[in-house]
């Protein structure tokens, strides 16, 4: 029990750390904000068969505090070329759109992970002792956080395709 509690436990760290990094450059918070002109989009092929290809965006992003423009780097969406974009760049060079419906949709992936983290968390530290009755207090409140954490993250994903399809 122990085990499969600490990969739950790993894979909603793993997909909380990348939700809550891209939820914040897609709102805004984080990253330095600019604007970013598409140059080129270069479609890559699937490896699988019948597979959709992927579209790669480059161009030069020009921050808003001033400071020197950045040439080469990629932003997350397909564009068409010479489009402009207010976007958040990252450290290693990818850009994100700001946009508060994309941010509303990572959101909900990190309450997900959340999710995760709390189902496999106290297996993960106590083991099958979790399940004895000792703990029953503690399983009913696991339990209502549980709850709370996959209502929450389905009314945001819910926000998040409705406003997708209407935007």
């Amino acid at each position: 029990m122990r085990f499969g509690s600490v990969l739950i436990v790993l894979t909603g760290l793993l997909l909380g750390a990348f939700g809550a990094g891209i939820s914040s450059h897609a709102s805004g918070l984080l990253g330095a904000r600019g604007t970013f002109t598409v140059e080129r989009c270069e479609h890559l092929p699937s490896s699988h068969r019948g597979g959709a290809d992927t579209v790669q965006c480059s161009g030069t992003f020009r921050p808003s505090d001033g400071g020197s423009p950045r040439a080469g780097l990629d932003i997350d969406r397909d564009y068409e070329p010479g489009r402009r974009v207010t976007a958040s760049c990252d450290f290693i060079g990818i850009c994100y759109k700001v946009d508060r419906v994309n941010a509303c949709g990572w959101f909900a992936g990190l309450l997900a992970a959340l999710l995760l983290v709390c189902l496999g968390g106290p297996g993960a530290l106590r083991g099958s002792a979790w399940l004895t009755e000792r703990y029953e207090r503690g399983r009913v409140i696991q339990w209502q956080l549980a709850k709370g954490l996959f209502w929450t993250g389905l009314g945001f994903f819910t926000v998040f395709l409705v406003l997708r399809n209407v935007l």
